[in-house]
């Protein structure tokens, strides 16, 4: 654990780049020590837990990780995992104690997969939390048994925040991440599980987890060992079934609308901004993730009944869901709003090249601090440094890393930006040429 407790030290040391701008050095420090003794705490009490899922068959060589979450030894785990597992299952504690499982239900397109311990006893376990209550920027702790199990150490813990959501609710984090740690718990800074690690990148900021809220909405079908869906990343998909509204992302006991484009199905069905939708096709939904999901999983063409409170009153209305169109672009030539699911940034093929700025982004009292370049990367040699503050990006002002990674995401590799920054007081325009990840 030693060895574990510098490894946190020397992260911390890291993320103290990212505090909040201009505060003085001692609240800093005290930020700082403030998270790691609570990072400590949640190791300290969920470690027993995070169990390695390797196969018990010599034609089935794969493994991975998972997390128990009740005393009867049911583990939540990455559906790829357990398809590359099999059925019989070795669950391998952290102290090196073996037990067997089996698996049970997968959905192979969000990636959530169950399994189980089959022999007799009362097990460690870890409470699940709400992803869906997560924003952005939130801190997480991500652990798993990375290249498999390894006597030699314990579960390494990773620290890091969520940055986005797809159009499926997964969530993406900074956490790094490697190969063996697919299934393995993502926690919230009350040590309660919020995701499960599933696809891995080479670019820290596309590793994926699927978020538990997503999760437990297949629960039944998971726990009863039915297994479905496929995998695709596509999420340029046509096929997808958009509604014409954005949603508020905040929303935390209803959905609100802020606004309803014209002529398509929102408006269509009376749908207006202000209103706040209570049901979506008979189901209750207090937060964006949960209409997300919901609709998530429908057809282009397909009507639902909707439950929406406008002033005192509740009005019953039915939608019928559009078909998505790739994002057009307005007349100043800016990307347009995604409408659904909720107002998400657009996503693009993945195979296809992506802007690369190599800054990190961080939100401090005075609005949107750089944090950290990358060496040799177009922010460095345009000369931008840790430490400015953003205040414009192409002349549309930034309140948050949230708005500056969108305004980015709408540009292509090679195109050219201009940052107006705050350096030491003094305001400065700096033109970055965007390279290709």
């Amino acid at each position: 654990m030693k060895s574990f407790y510098c490894l946190l030290l020397v992260l911390g040391a890291l993320i103290a780049v990212g505090l909040p701008c201009r505060a003085e050095l001692a609240k800093e420090l005290k930020e700082l020590k403030d998270r790691e003794e609570k990072v400590k705490t949640i190791v300290s009490r969920v470690l027993p837990c995070v169990v390695s899922v390797t196969s018990s068959d010599d034609d089935k060589p794969g493994s991975g990780s998972g997390v128990i979450i009740n005393k009867e030894g049911l583990i939540l785990t990455a559906a790829h995992v357990t398809q590359a597992t099999g059925n019989n299952l070795t669950i391998i504690f952290p102290d090196g104690r073996r037990v067997k499982g089996t698996s049970l239900g997968a959905n192979r397109t969000t990636d959530a997969g169950m399994a189980r311990i089959t022999e007799p006893g009362e097990w460690p376990f870890v409470e699940m939390g709400n992803s869906d209550l997560l924003s952005l920027g939130d801190w997480v702790v991500a652990m798993g048994h990375p290249g498999g199990y390894s006597f030699e150490r314990q579960p390494p813990v990773r620290l890091g925040r969520i940055w986005r959501r797809d159009l499926d609710g997964a969530l993406f984090t900074s956490c790094p991440l490697i190969g063996g740690d697919s299934g393995g718990p993502l926690f919230d800074m009350d040590g309660r599980v919020v995701g499960i690690h599933s696809s891995i990148h080479g670019n820290v900021a596309m590793n994926r987890h699927v978020a538990i809220d997503t999760l437990r909405f297949d629960w039944d079908k998971l726990i009863k060992d039915q297994t479905w869906g496929k995998i695709t990343f596509n999420t340029t998909n046509e096929s997808r079934p958009i509604t014409g509204a954005v949603f508020d992302r905040e929303s935390r006991d209803g959905v609100k609308v802020k606004s309803v484009r014209e002529d398509l199905p929102a408006a269509k069905a009376g749908l207006k901004p202000g209103d706040v939708v209570k049901k979506f096709d008979g189901s209750e939904v207090a937060t964006w993730p949960a209409i997300q999901r919901l609709i998530s999983r429908r057809k282009p063409g397909d009507i639902v009944p909707l439950a929406v409170q406008r002033g005192d009153e509740l009005v019953d209305l039915k939608l019928e869901l559009g078909r998505r169109t790739l994002p057009r672009r307005d007349a100043e030539g800016k990307m347009e709003e995604e409408d659904n699911p909720g107002s998400e940034p657009f996503s693009p093929d993945p195979s296809a090249p992506r802007p690369y700025l190599g800054a990190a982004l961080e939100v401090c009292p005075e609005g949107t601090k750089i944090s950290d370049i990358s060496p040799e990367s177009p922010a460095a040699k345009a000369g931008l440094k840790a430490g400015d503050l953003v205040q414009q990006i192409n002349g549309t002002k930034v309140a948050n890393p949230t708005e500056a990674a969108n305004a980015l995401l709408d540009l292509k590799p090679e195109d050219a930006v201009s940052f107006s920054i705050q350096r030491d007081g003094q305001t400065q325009t700096i033109e970055v040429k965007l390279g290709k990840k």
